[in-house]
């Protein structure tokens, strides 16, 4: 109930009017995820998922923002891209709460839009689904913390495209009875943006 009044509040700031002013902007987010986990012994970020939600950033200075986001993103890794057999990959679900710095560049005079900019960060994931062959899925752990880098582009004022290397800082297994604590996750996110 708590994290459903969490993401609703979020979004009724992300969908208002207001947010659109001067200093505050929104963002809406869909893109895909290419994930991998280190320490399973399927190598390479082969496991594609969906990375959407939204995005709320404050202005603070003339080319720097502070961004807030929320979005469901699908990690984990995989043999192959597609046509997987059972064992074969590790499905992982995430509420993500990243917390950016974004310094942006290449002011377009015109239009009134900044064209680039390069952001970092951390983020707080919360894990409310696994399903993984193999492991037991009550060993993941449910909060994991990251880093992230990323660059941008604005095609125009309302469409831009981004990339983000996400990568976390603890392990996401802990299982007592087996050397699986060492599992660690990283995610490359390909982003389409709508300004608002």
């Amino acid at each position: 109930m708590f994290k459903s009044s969490i993401f609703l509040i979020f979004l009724l700031f992300v969908l208002s009017p207001d947010c659109t002013g001067q200093r505050f902007k929104a963002m809406a987010i869909i893109g895909a995820n290419a994930s991998q986990i280190d320490g399973d012994n399927l190598y390479g970020f082969n496991k594609l998922g969906i990375s959407a939600g939204g995005r709320l950033s404050y202005a603070n200075d003339k080319n720097i923002d502070y961004a807030l986001e929320m979005l469901y993103s699908q990690r984990g890794s995989s043999v192959k891209i597609f046509n997987n057999e059972d064992g074969d990959k590790i499905s992982l679900n995430y509420i993500e709460i990243p917390i950016i710095v974004s310094i942006r560049d290449w002011y377009n005079e015109k239009d009134g839009y900044y064209k680039v900019r390069a952001e970092g960060g951390i983020s707080y994931g919360y894990l409310f689904g696994a399903n993984a062959s193999g492991f037991q899925e009550e060993y993941f752990r449910k909060h994991d913390v990251s880093w992230l880098a990323a660059v941008g582009i604005n095609f125009n004022k309302m469409l831009g495209l981004s990339l983000r290397y996400t990568a976390s800082f603890s392990n996401m297994y802990k299982d007592p009875t087996a050397d699986r604590s060492t599992l660690k996750g990283y995610f490359i996110t390909l982003r389409s943006e709508i300004n608002f």
